[in-house]
């Protein structure tokens, strides 16, 4: 029934979006080649070969070398946008394919998580060592330039969504670390993944240039793990954000507060807490939680360079099934660059803390849940995220040519509440796979050191390569579940996009 409601709940949505274009285009075609001016065509092929030596099972719980593998995976995104006065329509088509998944890289008995790296997640969502479907990925409209309504913006049908990433500075330094300490901390399209995901509903947008709000409502789809991201998961996300811009004549800022409501009305995937494992499977109730936060960004000039500093904010309250829900997270970072040496050194230095459940037989759920993010945009060798996390870090970003981005990071990973468990992953990808994992800490906090790089390289105009590698040194709570307390993670992409 779900599955049928799913597949007409989608065939309506494109229904309502192609009749949407044929009355626009019957009402405001332009004649001739006027088409061109009005119709932009997107293109984009990622390719990534992507080889993992994740933790090694302890003697016996899996066979040897499994925790050692590598893939291949390809993601093909073709479409259009058709701007027509006052309306913009957006059609975009994915295909993704997988090749070489490790077939013995999931077993049971490995631990409560039972996934030996990325590879094998995507394996346990569909059980083919190869895989790969077209889907869409994006379908909607816009109406845009409303008479009358100056600044407000209309979106309905497939889209994607960032939280944090309502608007962009104009300041460089300022964008960056909107996109890559602010956005999708709480709700990404996951586009680390080789599938990705999408929300399907409403947006509703005010945008000045003192402010920007924005409003939502949205089932969001399968995908993530999970090649099958046409159906829509049977989960409710909304959201509302107000972001103060940069104000001209001001010190480069950039404030935002927000709130998000998340209801999870899956049956068949069972939650992942710090529970014993038949309460977990006897409670069916939904969860919803509330999140309400903030963040604050500034970069200014000081001395010889630009000092910057960020402090970013939340709570949580709500249902986690038969338990409430009260949770809490915070980060704060500050960085200096000097962009008048070569390669523009910019130091940085953050901490990051989220709750943990203390106590596993309450009838309280006190672990942080970061609900739909992009999970590698904080944790780029994704072994870890950001739930019962302390994550003290420094990180060094350098441009020594100007088609060249070096990163390199170092983190001093521990768990806040030794009661609970070490959570990885990302979200819901589908109807029974609950989304995150937890592993069991054995009572100790010492998770890992990770230290890790990247290079970006433009290639060509509309060609880029991707390299990154990073190694974690386990600590107690890794050494109390695996043989080898030690893990490597890399990959290699190139992206070609018109």
């Amino acid at each position: 029934m779900r599955g049928a409601r799913n597949q007409f709940a989608r065939a309506c949505s494109i229904a309502v979006l192609y009749c949407a274009a044929a009355t626009g285009v019957a009402q405001g075609a332009p004649p001739g080649d006027a088409w061109r001016e009005r119709v932009t065509l997107m293109f984009s092929d990622r390719m990534r070969g992507e080889f993992v030596d994740w933790f090694e099972p302890l003697a016996g719980k899996a066979a040897p070398g499994a925790q050692r593998y590598d893939f291949f995976a390809n993601q093909l995104r073709l479409g259009a946008k058709v701007n027509l006065p006052h309306v913009l329509f957006v059609a975009e088509m994915q295909d993704t394919r997988l090749v070489n998944l490790p077939g013995d890289a999931t077993p049971p008995a490995v631990a409560q998580g039972g996934a030996l790296g990325p590879g094998a997640v995507y394996f346990l969502n569909t059980r083919s060592r190869d895989q790969g479907e077209p889907f869409l990925k994006q379908g909607n409209f816009t109406l845009q330039e409303i008479p009358g309504m100056p600044g407000v913006s209309f979106t309905g049908g497939r889209f994607e969504y960032a939280d944090g990433g309502e608007s962009i500075p104009t300041e460089p330094g300022l964008a960056w670390l909107k996109r890559e300490r602010i956005s999708q901390r709480l709700v990404g399209p996951f586009g680390y993944t080789h599938v990705t995901r999408s929300l399907d509903g409403a947006r509703l947008v005010y945008d000045t240039a003192q402010i920007n709000v924005t409003g939502f409502g949205s089932r969001p789809t399968q995908g993530g793990f999970e090649v099958s991201a046409n159906p829509e998961l049977d989960i409710w996300l909304a959201g509302l954000a107000l972001t103060l811009k940069q104000i001209e004549g001001m010190a480069p800022l950039d404030a935002r507060g927000f709130y998000l409501y998340y209801r999870d009305n899956r049956d068949d995937a069972p939650k992942v807490d710090n529970r014993p494992a038949p309460a977990r499977s006897a409670d069916r109730r939904d969860i919803a939680v509330h999140t309400w936060g903030g963040h604050a960004i500034a970069r200014v000039d000081a001395g010889p360079g630009k000092a910057d500093g960020l402090l970013w904010a939340a709570v949580q309250a709500g249902d986690w099934g038969k338990l409430d829900h009260v949770a809490w997270a915070y980060a704060i970072e500050a960085g200096y660059q000097l962009p008048d040496l070569p390669a523009a050194p910019w130091l940085r230095l953050g901490y990051w803390r989220s709750s943990g459940d203390d106590n596993p037989g309450d009838t309280t759920h006190e672990t942080f849940f970061q609900i739909l993010p992009t999970a590698r945009a904080y944790a780029q060798f994704p072994f870890f995220n950001l739930m019962n996390n302390e994550d003290l870090f420094a990180q060094c970003i350098a441009k020594p040519h100007e088609r060249v981005t070096l990163r390199a990071d170092y983190h001093w990973l521990r768990l806040t509440e030794p009661a609970d468990l070490w959570y990885s992953g990302g979200g819901a990808t589908n109807d029974t796979v609950f989304g995150f994992a937890g592993l069991p800490s054995s009572g100790r906090r010492e998770l890992a050191h990770l230290v890790d790089v990247g290079l970006t390289v433009s290639l060509l105009q509309h060609l880029s390569a991707y390299a990154y590698y990073g190694r974690a040194f386990g600590q107690g709570v890794v050494q109390g579940l695996f043989g080898g307390s030690d893990a490597n993670y890399g990959y290699l992409e190139t992206t070609l996009r018109f």
